[in-house]
């Protein structure tokens, strides 16, 4: 990735340790084991759940760049053009639910006319505090989930790799659910891409998630020691009716510097 967001050599020796000794947590196992999509489907959503895993153990950077206008006659007028950077990492501490919360803290900042900011807010409110749609993009096809889909396979554009349709069974409302496209290394069930046109059920996710109208994405994941694939870099654009982030946007997102900070079981 550019603009330091690769991986640093002692932060790739560190997953490689770490990759011994990860386990997949026993709900997903279970859920693997009785997985009733194609079973290419069923390999990527382990790889998924490997990823996102590690991820949620580890520290890492996200950096994204907003354009937020509206359209009028066919021409646009820039509302707003904003660069952010966060640090995720998990808490310290289990919240209320018994889970683990995340961590974002804004590191660097513009203002909407794209100028850094000298003075940042580390809690400021930004489309990347919205982690939790963001991971419904990048990691859809979770085992526990994969129940809720219908898929079918496409002819792929590119040799080597093998492309699914997918999309929420029509009698499913109460789970946030992603539709679109993911392509997929027939060899290794791994992840290569993912072609967003869709979220769904977002009521079910956050209380002003639902107000997110329309949201597409192109995903590319980077794979880390053979094992892993984390979303690495993103673009797409929809619109959106949340309070402050009001109309049509694009965006494009970079994210790295993985860096484990507690431990897997």
């Amino acid at each position: 990735m550019k603009n330091g967001f690769a991986l640093t050599r002692a932060a790739i020796a560190a997953t490689a340790l770490m990759l011994i000794s990860v386990s997949t947590p026993p709900a997903s196992i279970a859920a693997a084991d009785d997985c009733r999509a194609p079973e290419l489907i069923c390999k990527a959503a382990a790889n998924q759940d490997r990823s996102l895993y590690v991820r949620d153990h580890s520290r890492y950077e996200q950096k994204m760049r907003v354009e937020r206008f509206k359209t009028k006659s066919g021409d646009e007028k820039m509302e707003e053009v904003r660069e952010t950077s966060v640090a995720v990492q998990p808490g310290e501490r289990p919240d209320k639910t018994g889970g683990t919360p995340v961590v974002v803290r804004v590191i660097s900042d513009t203002d909407k006319n794209g100028n850094p900011k000298r003075k940042i807010d580390e809690g400021a409110t930004t489309l990347l505090s919205f982690g939790s749609v963001l991971d419904l993009a990048f990691f859809p096809l979770l085992p526990e989930k994969l129940k809720y889909y219908e898929f079918q396979e496409v002819v792929a554009e590119r040799k080597n790799e093998k492309w699914f349709r997918f999309s929420p069974r029509a009698d499913v409302t109460e789970v946030p659910l992603a539709s679109g496209l993911v392509e997929i290394d027939p060899q290794t069930g791994e992840v290569l891409t993912v072609k967003i046109d869709g979220l769904h059920n977002l009521e079910r996710l956050d209380k002003i998630a639902h107000k997110l109208r329309t949201f597409n994405a192109t995903i590319d994941y980077s794979q880390f020691e053979g094992a892993l694939r984390m979303p690495t870099l993103a673009s797409g654009n929809g619109v959106s009716e949340i309070p402050r982030f009001e109309g049509s946007f694009r965006f494009h997102f970079e994210e790295g510097k993985y860096v484990l900070v507690s431990k897997v079981e």
